[in-house]
């Protein structure tokens, strides 16, 4: 056997303990396996002496083949497994004349895929919703200027109208007035007065009625504007809620992004970089 083949058998153990995970070692020359050393969990149930031919298509036959170190996943088919296998040619002069091969399982690496995969599909989820969420805040922030607008108008309509209140008012208490004044006047005339009795009598009626419509205008006109005060400050209150939550929303976004950035570098992590892929 060549001294550098049998260094390598010799040397299997120390070649298993340099890996952190759990692994398995195989050491084959250019037509069989001439060690195996099978890990704790890890194991292809190799024999030696096997036939390199009866592995064709492995990455330890591949690695022989081709004279190159190849690493690459595997899939369950071939062992019953999934794996990841990484194999260098052992050289004497230029010339192949072995190689040695170290497997790993592919499970962890498959359920951190797995994981950054679901937790990437997860914050595009809630980034979505997020997006929704701060489409309808917007919407009704803009709602809320509107009313707000339209709550203005009529606060100023309602001013308007209790200024025309107002001169009614002035107008019934001067009418009031000169109602009086015409009965007292009908009064003096006595028998001649009277037809002017009737009409100072038809303008303090006139006067009353006026009054009292107004104050019942004025009335209802305060029910309005309290009622419209009533919205404002609830509106304002929704608006500062709004403007919180569209905060929160920016914020919660910042926070996706970072958590995506986290799944991007776990899927990074999990994938392993090799020459190629074939799973047998």
């Amino acid at each position: 056997m060549h001294p550098k083949l049998q260094s390598a058998i010799d040397s299997i153990d120390f070649y298993q303990v340099t890996y952190p995970e759990d692994a398995c070692i195989i050491v084959a020359d250019t037509e069989k396996v001439i060690a195996y050393k099978p890990g704790k969990q890890v194991d292809l149930k190799v024999n030696v002496g096997d036939s390199v031919v009866k592995y064709r298509g492995t990455t330890t036959e591949k690695s022989l083949s081709l004279g190159k170190f190849i690493r690459e996943e595997r899939g369950s088919e071939g062992f019953g497994m999934a794996y990841i296998a990484s194999a260098q040619p052992i050289f004497d002069g230029g010339k192949v004349i072995g190689v040695l091969s170290a497997i790993i399982s592919n499970e962890k690496m498959d359920g951190m895929r797995l994981l950054a995969t679901e937790l990437s599909s997860s914050v595009e989820e809630m980034t979505a919703t997020n997006e929704e969420l701060a489409v309808a805040s917007k919407d009704v922030s803009n709602r809320l200027e509107e009313l707000s607008k339209f709550s203005e108008s009529m606060t100023g309509d309602i001013q308007k109208i209790n200024t025309i209140v107002n001169i009614v008012k002035d107008l019934a208490m001067k009418s009031k007035i000169l109602g009086l004044n015409a009965s007292i006047e009908a009064a003096r005339s006595g028998e001649h007065g009277r037809g002017f009795a009737v009409v100072a009598s038809e303008i303090q009626k006139m006067s009353q009625s006026s009054t009292e419509s107004t104050d019942s205008i004025t009335n209802q006109l305060e029910s309005i504007k309290q009622s419209i005060d009533q919205v404002n400050e609830s509106a304002n209150q929704i608006a500062v809620f709004t403007q919180q939550f569209s905060v929160s929303m920016h914020e919660l976004t910042d926070a996706y992004k970072g958590i995506n950035s986290a799944a991007e570098k776990l899927m990074h992590i999990s994938e392993v970089k090799a020459s190629g892929r074939n799973y047998a």
